[in-house]
């Protein structure tokens, strides 16, 4: 099975199989593997400027998606959009040009609206 996430510079193999977890809701109840997917992440990311704002937006993108996936748990969902901050508040501190401010706001605007649909899901 190829557990590649071609969104990520990196491709530890340790990593992909922690990012397939999460994107596949495959440990619903271990909270922690988003933690430590984080802390991994961070290890390896270089000092770059660039190279942190790939990861953060990808670690973002992961959270989305997983977020916006309705077959996955409810509540593992929840967890996702509860940590999603994170890379976002991550960016915020790493925006340095005029692009990168709306690529966030665009990022934000994503999460607004596909918060909407999850909350909407939730209701019913």
């Amino acid at each position: 099975m190829c557990q590649c996430f071609p969104q990520f510079d990196s491709q530890d193999p340790a990593i992909n199989v922690l990012r397939h977890k999460i994107r596949h809701g495959e440990e619903v109840d271990n909270p922690s593997l988003v933690l430590i997917w984080f802390s991994m992440e961070q290890a390896l990311m270089g000092g770059c400027k660039h190279s942190a704002w790939s990861l953060h937006v990808a670690e973002y993108r992961l959270l989305l998606d997983t977020l916006a996936d309705d077959m996955l748990e409810s509540h593992w969902r929840l967890w996702c959009l509860d940590n999603i901050y994170k890379p976002l508040s991550a960016l915020s501190r790493l925006v340095d040009s005029h692009s990168q401010k709306q690529e966030l706001e665009q990022l934000f605007y994503e999460l607004r609206v596909t918060s909407q649909f999850f909350k909407a899901g939730l209701a019913h």
